[in-house]
């Protein structure tokens, strides 16, 4: 499997937005999101990248051989948003590849080799370690559900109140965790990953600035 850097990643997924926005060509298109799942699929996230692909099939087949033949009250209501989901799908890749195949501590040394502000490190780093927290307690809500019987008129308020408390609890223990790891201390920070940029983060950068350069030549 294909490890990039962090850094690729997030300059990929800047690219793929540019791309995507500023070209007007189907075939540009087609050929950055087949190469984009190549790269998903290079580092070993192929079932993603299967979704993915099959996702942007079901646009392409209805945008351009349902749509022509469909009823236009249909049409002008599901047009924008397939549309607007063709546009998505190189973010949505990019950012597959990014939950896939980076941690958040290469995240975090990615951000500090920029020199980006610490405070906004700290608020990512916690943020995303939040979201899998309350996702996790969900299931145990589910599971508590499931044993006690809970009828569906009252499934709402005995997920809704939990997650409440659960969520107040977790961000203290998140809060309390950033504070042993030592963010209250000015010294300059360290870490332990060694990151740098490999002949494979050269290649993907130079392929989404050549894409860049030809959305903009054709247009």
């Amino acid at each position: 499997m294909l490890k990039l850097d962090p850094r690729t990643c997030l300059i990929l997924l800047v690219i793929a937005n540019v791309v995507i926005f500023i070209q007007n060509s189907a075939v540009i298109e087609i050929v950055w999101i087949g190469l984009l799942l190549v790269l998903l699929c290079i580092c070993g996230a192929a079932r993603s990248a299967a979704k993915l692909a099959g996702v942007f099939a079901g646009c392409m087949i209805l945008q351009y051989i349902i749509f022509p033949i469909a009823p236009k009250a249909i049409v002008s209501i599901f047009f924008i948003f397939i549309s607007y989901a063709r546009k998505a799908m190189p973010c949505l890749i990019v950012g597959t590849l990014i939950m896939k195949t980076v941690s958040v501590r290469e995240l975090t040394a990615a951000l500090l080799k920029w020199k980006v502000p610490y405070s906004f490190i700290i608020s990512l780093s916690v943020s995303i370690r939040y979201f899998p927290a309350i996702k996790e307690e969900i299931g145990y809500i589910r599971d508590a559900m499931k044993l006690r019987n809970i009828k569906f008129a009252d499934k709402f308020e005995c997920m809704i109140v939990p997650i409440m408390m659960s969520a107040a609890a977790t961000s203290d223990e998140l809060s309390a965790a950033a504070v042993t790891r030592g963010i209250e201390n000015p010294c300059e920070k360290t870490s332990i990953i060694d990151i740098k940029y490999g002949i494979a983060d050269y290649i993907c950068i130079a392929a989404g600035i050549l894409f860049t350069v030809l959305a903009v030549v054709i247009r």
